[in-house]
Formats: C-alpha cells, sequence, structure tokens
C-alpha cells in the first residue's frame, strides 16, 4: 500500500498526478491519500482531509509520497519508510532538508512530477539508510545555563 501525504496545505498537483497514474494502470498498489486543504478530490483512491495521527497509515504503507514538511520527513525517516518527497510549489521549501536526507540515503527525492512513477519504482528496489537521530546535547546547556545565574 501506498500512502500519499499533502499536509496541512494543498498539494493538488500531487494528488491529481497519482490519481491519474492510478487511472491508467502506471500505478497498480492501493493508495491512500491525506489531501489537506485541496481542492482536487480523487477518484481512483480512498482519501481524507486531516487526521490527528497519521502515524498508522505511515506504519501500514510499503511506500509514502509526501511534501517537503520538515516534520513529516523526519518522522517518516525515524519510522524508517521508504519516503518520496516532492516540492510543494504552494508552500514553504525546505531543500536543505531535503537534500541532505536525500544525499545521505534515508529518503528519495523526486524532482518533478513527470518523474513520480519513475520514483515509485526505484523505491521499490532501493535500500534505504536506517536514521539513527544525532545525540542531541540541549540539556547540558540549559544545565549550564541555570548554573550560571
Amino acid at each position: 500500500m501506498m500512502f500519499v501525504t499533502a499536509g496541512t496545505t494543498k498539494f493538488d498537483e500531487l494528488v491529481k498526478k497519482i490519481d491519474e497514474c492510478l487511472e491508467n494502470g502506471q500505478i497498480k498498489e492501493r493508495v491512500i491519500a491525506q489531501i489537506g486543504n485541496g481542492k482536487y478530490l480523487p477518484k481512483n483512491m480512498k482519501y481524507f482531509r486531516f487526521s490527528k495521527d497519521l502515524t498508522k497509515y505511515y506504519r501500514m504503507a510499503d511506500i509514502v509520497i509526501s511534501h517537503e514538511g520538515a516534520g513529516t520527513l523526519l518522522e517518516l525517516v525515524n519510522l524508517g519508510k521508504k519516503t518520496i518527497s516532492l516540492e510543494n510549489p504552494t508552500t514553504v521549501e525546505n531543500p536543505d532538508i531535503v537534500n541532505k536526507l536525500s544525499r545521505d540515503g534515508y529518503l528519495f527525492k523526486c524532482n518533478s512530477m513527470s518523474g513520480i512513477v519513475k520514483a515509485i519504482n526505484e523505491a521499490k528496489s532501493k535500500k534505504f539508510r536506517k536514521y539513527v537521530p544525532p545525540k542531541c546535547f540541549i540539556h547540558k546547556v540549559i544545565i549550564g545555563f541555570v548554573e550560571k545565574m
């Protein structure tokens, strides 16, 4: 199963492209989409607008296709999900995060909507790296700050 997430904004271009690929047989898997505030309503897949927690959908999916939202992407790589990220031209980009995660092998960055089917096929066989969060030392900074008071 594939899961598509548009986040809290609208990403009609992505939702419509996946719907068209399902209709013409380029995508054969079952797809569920979270369409956010989008106006386009899919005809070939189940969809919903919002959910308090998308984790259950992420866990069910073999591949997740996502906007470039930093929170979403970090949650997906932490879950070890095969993730394809596309830039949503209607929102703020996070190219540094996406480029770094892609370069390091944690997700697949798709540079254009026309390349989505190719990206899906490559992601199916690609071995993604397991994400290990960096050690956090902020607590030491805070303790040092408080001790100086």
